[in-house]
């Protein structure tokens, strides 16, 4: 379609369309530009612009077709995390939805995560400087956006209800089998239209979908909106990384005042549809140390955590002096191979904090290798 609408409404018409086709295709992309994004005026048009199955998306949205795959990887801090990767066609229709649609929501500035160039230490930086400190995090964050929150972002794009609706499904997927009551939005899909959606299961983000997270950004905006003014009125600094909320303060902050902050917090979240998280929830106070991300909140910045520096300083002494087929042995990683990756992993992750550490520490570590005649790149 060209950038003139006239144009485009003579050629609908020229087409074979009737006039009043061409009319409501001409409003609805006139809706659409004003946030900026792209033209989808059904299912079928989704498909041909996102090179996919027309017959895959219907599944999808029937909820029928095999969608996921259960993964499982580890965490930098220990433990897994589960996650579902979708499959080849759903993740190229998704990837093409976050690039070309949701890149056109706004940012919450005190939001820092899935966005793209702003990194985690900015947001932890936020809080260089602070004497007392308020942690919390919001309960099973992912499956606590549903469907019906998706919806409305994309109906406040602009789009139809209908393929607000075949959007929402596309980006959202089922945990539980139990029917769910049909929502007005599900019934005027079906009944708007000749395509069947006879599985009214309603969905949620799936944590491992390229849209998950600007979703959950988008579904958020107005609790980050209402979390800041709370930060303001309490002379507060308040960031948010995903599920990981944080507010601070330079001065003292009296412990029956952040009481008060929090059962305002949980308030202000519990209105939002989702939970704050109890046992997660932490007043740190002043002279104690200080973790935001991972990372160690200073008096004029943030740093590599002392337990960290220690990790990497042992491998890389410990596989000089014995080699990394060894010492990888010893440490009962699966593999050389999974123990280089885990150390290479680690001095990316904590470049972003310490630059000038973490150069110094990869020539160290790329010296013990060559003294056993081991290069990554050989490993790889």
């Amino acid at each position: 379609m060209t950038s003139a609408p006239h144009l485009n409404w003579a050629r609908t018409v020229d087409f074979g369309a009737a006039p009043g086709i061409a009319d409501a295709m001409f409003h609805r992309s006139e809706i659409l530009r004003r946030t900026g994004a792209p033209v989808i005026l059904s299912l079928k048009h989704l498909a041909l612009s996102a090179s996919v199955d027309y017959g895959f998306l219907l599944g999808v949205i029937r909820r029928s077709a095999p969608a996921y795959r259960a993964i499982r990887i580890p965490k930098n801090t220990g433990g897994f995390r589960d996650l579902l990767s979708p499959s080849e066609s759903l993740m190229a229709v998704q990837r093409w939805i976050l690039h070309e649609v949701l890149t056109h929501q706004p940012r919450h500035r005190n939001n820092f995560a899935y966005f793209p160039g702003v990194t985690a230490r900015e947001c932890a930086a936020r809080h260089a400087g602070a004497k007392w400190m308020i942690k919390t995090d919001l309960h099973n964050y992912f499956p606590s956006i549903t469907e019906k929150k998706v919806f409305e972002v994309f109906e406040g794009l602009g789009y139809s209800r209908l393929v607000a609706f075949e959007l929402a499904r596309l980006c959202t997927w089922t945990i539980s089998q139990t029917p769910t009551a049909v929502t007005t939005v599900q019934q005027r899909a079906r009944s708007s239209t000749g395509l069947p959606y006879p599985v009214m299961l309603e969905g949620v983000l799936p944590q491992g979908a390229p849209t998950s997270g600007a979703l959950a950004n988008a579904s958020t905006f107005s609790l980050d909106e209402k979390l800041s003014d709370l930060a303001i009125k309490s002379n507060l600094v308040y960031t948010r990384y995903s599920d990981d909320m944080t507010f601070s303060s330079a001065s003292p902050l009296d412990r029956d005042v952040a009481r008060l902050v929090i059962r305002h917090i949980r308030t202000i979240v519990g209105k939002s549809g989702l939970e704050l998280h109890d046992k997660k929830t932490k007043l740190i106070p002043h002279g104690a140390r200080k973790i935001v991300l991972g990372m160690l909140i200073t008096e004029d910045g943030v740093s590599v955590l002392p337990e960290q520096r220690r990790m990497i300083d042992l491998h890389i002494h410990a596989v000089g002096k014995f080699g990394p087929v060894a010492y990888a042995t010893q440490r009962r990683f699966e593999s050389v191979l999974s123990f280089v990756n885990h150390v290479e992993g680690w001095l990316a992750y904590l470049s972003h904090i310490d630059r000038d550490w973490t150069a110094q520490r990869r020539l160290a570590w790329n010296a013990a290798l060559d003294r056993h005649h081991v290069s990554v790149m050989s490993l790889g």
